[in-house]
């Protein structure tokens, strides 16, 4: 998807409005995963990070487009947050006011956007989860929303980055 320098900053207005305050003395235990659009990656990345979703001791939410929910059909209701996407995104590029109601229900310390291509919804919904570690893929604007970004090579499939990404989680010790 094509986002123009007009659009990106709407957004990231939109996103500073919404941002979680982050001077709550809660501790932010749980892990955003922002699923990808395509359904194969979708089932790609619940096979890989099913630890993280299926753990009784990981706090985790799971934005997912709402065409998709049933690759999270096992996933507690209250886990997940359903996408629903407009006909022409390009009018309508602001991340729903419900999912940034509902994203402010938790104290995130890491949130991933598993899209490989820049998404302004799984972007914004990463940035506005206020997580110290926001990880998603390295695209033209990816810098305005994570502070950790993986290159995706195109030799590679997707499930070796989702695996780094993965570890990177293992390393916070949330898992």
């Amino acid at each position: 998807m094509e986002i123009t320098n007009r659009i990106l900053k709407k957004i990231l207005r939109d996103c500073r409005r919404n941002q979680a305050d982050s001077t709550e003395q809660a501790v932010a235990d749980a892990i955003l995963l922002a699923f990808p659009f395509d359904e194969q990656q979708q089932n790609i990345a619940y096979r890989v990070f099913a630890p993280v979703l299926k753990s009784p001791t990981v706090k985790s939410c799971s934005l997912i487009v709402e065409s998709g929910h049933q690759v999270l059909a096992n996933i507690p209701p209250e886990k997940l947050l359903l996408l629903t996407l407009p006909e022409n995104i390009l009018k309508e590029p602001l991340l729903d006011e419900n999912i940034s109601r509902q994203l402010r229900r938790f104290r995130f310390a890491m949130a991933l956007d598993l899209n490989p291509e820049l998404h302004p919804y799984n972007a914004a919904a990463v940035l506005q989860s206020s997580a110290a570690k926001r990880i998603g893929f390295l695209t033209e604007f990816s810098d305005h929303f994570y502070n950790i970004q993986i290159s995706k090579k195109v030799s590679d499939p997707i499930e070796s980055s989702y695996r780094i990404m993965l570890d990177l989680v293992r390393d916070t010790g949330l898992l």
